[in-house]
């Protein structure tokens, strides 16, 4: 579509501040100390768990963290300033997304039965996400031909896959917790559990928009405060002896891996289709073009950094970075959707990443608070799955999602019960038909096509 489509006045927000205008410092401020509030805790938590997976020592865990925060500032920068073609121009936040917790979690568990050492997986990792990267970066130039094959169909059966899987990972996680406490520590710890996950279901529902976008972050809170309390827990006495934290260039010898390339390429294409989902309700929040040329360049300059960023952070020692929609919430609260909040926002979120007890505080969050908070975060992104699925006008798109779950986990489990079919299947095939959302997105593709 060649002509410009603006927001009907029935579905603009009320807005104090639009995108090019320039609040006061006080306003701009306290606007980006509200996005902030709302979204740190999310880019802090996907790269802990990653890192608890590949089993990351503390003092390379701290680096990841610290650097995350600070790449995301960077990142969030490019996004909001828009640099030439590079980036949307609107308040988009960067960060690490949940969708790549899984797969990376299920590498990790490919190594330990391997040689492959934890600092060499990493690196492998991170050098095969810059290229993935790349890859995103060139994508941005076909995002039509993208939009046709990827449908919400098929976006949402990955993402449906992506809860299901991450959702038992957590559940997993849970129950090494459970066996390693003693004596009446179960008691506790479930506890501890029901009132993270009552605190952050009573946020969600609450009417402030802004406490619903900064539910995770107060129910961590709430739910570590709880375990300090009940559990007596006794806060750790922090090594850190740097006043302030630094980027390190290569911090991982990075490599490529062609197997990894093909686990981490279809969530590399459904976090692209989220991002431009992100990015179009970051246009309307913002009430500006959901259509036309001003739209289309937008939304490419943005899916262009998500795929610059992930180079800059693989770069830099740390997880694919891609656009979060935590800030749209937050926009529609403040009414100030002007680019300078962003702008400060990242600032901010460098600031806080170049603090290094910032990073020593989330690796202190108890094993019962962040577990039982992801569980929920990925039941509710299996949920939202099931709704893109649903929502389709497509008739036979559960069909689609049935038949692709169905087939993805049967092909899991055969991978890892039938050890006969390791003499018959190459390597490589056993590796990706063990990851349910590469053979359920592949599979998804196919039938959609053949149904539309």
């Amino acid at each position: 579509m060649t002509r410009e489509q603006k927001l009907p006045e029935s579905k603009k927000v009320d807005l104090l501040f639009r995108m090019n205008d320039t609040p006061s410092f006080p306003q701009a401020f306290a606007a980006a100390l509200s996005h902030c509030g709302a979204i740190v805790a999310s880019i802090m938590t996907a790269p802990l768990l990653i890192c608890g997976a590949l089993g990351l020592n503390t003092l390379d865990t701290r680096y990841v963290l610290s650097a995350s925060l600070v790449v995301s500032g960077l990142a969030t920068l490019i996004q909001v300033y828009r640099f030439g073609r590079l980036g949307c121009g609107m308040i988009a936040v960067q960060g690490t997304s949940f969708a790549f917790v899984g797969p990376i979690s299920y590498l990790a568990a490919l190594s330990s039965t391997s040689n492959v050492g934890d600092a060499m997986l990493v690196g492998k990792i991170l050098g095969t996400c810059i290229v993935c990267g790349v890859a995103m970066m060139l994508a941005s130039l076909f995002l039509e031909t993208l939009q046709k094959i990827i449908t919400p169909t098929v976006t949402g059966t990955a993402i449906f896959l992506l809860g299901f899987t991450l959702f038992e990972s957590a559940l997993k996680n849970l129950s090494t917790v459970f066996i390693g406490a003693t004596g009446n520590g179960n008691l506790l710890i479930v506890a501890e559990c029901v009132t993270t996950i009552v605190a952050i279901l009573m946020l969600m529902r609450s009417e402030q928009a802004i406490i619903r976008a900064a539910s995770i972050p107060l129910g961590l809170m709430t739910g570590t405060l709880i375990a300090l309390f009940l559990r007596g827990a006794a806060v750790e006495q922090t090594d850190i002896t740097d006043s302030i934290f630094l980027l390190e260039p290569l911090y991982f010898s990075i490599h490529f891996d062609l197997l990894i390339f093909a686990l981490l390429l279809p969530v590399f294409l459904v976090s692209l289709m989220e991002s431009i989902g992100d990015l179009t309700a970051t246009s309307m929040v913002s009430n500006e073009p959901i259509s036309g040329p001003v739209y289309v360049s937008r939304i490419r300059g943005g899916v262009l950094a998500d795929g610059f960023n992930t180079i800059l952070a693989g770069f830099f020692g740390t997880f694919p970075n891609t656009t979060f929609s935590q800030n749209n919430a937050v926009i529609r609260v403040t009414g100030n959707a002007s680019r300078r909040v962003g702008i400060f926002l990242a600032f901010m979120l460098i600031a806080l990443g170049s603090t290094p007890q910032i990073s020593h505080l989330f690796t202190l969050i108890p094993g019962g608070t962040l577990h039982s908070t992801t569980g929920l975060m990925f039941l509710l992104i299996t949920f939202t799955g099931l709704k893109i699925v649903k929502n389709n006008d497509h008739g036979k798109s559960l069909l689609v999602l049935g038949i692709s779950f169905a087939v993805a986990i049967l092909a899991r489990e055969a991978t890892q019960s039938l050890a006969f079919l390791n003499d018959f299947i190459p390597e490589y095939l056993i590796v990706l038909l063990g990851f349910p959302v590469a053979t359920g997105a592949i599979l998804a593709i196919l039938l959609d096509l053949k149904l539309r």
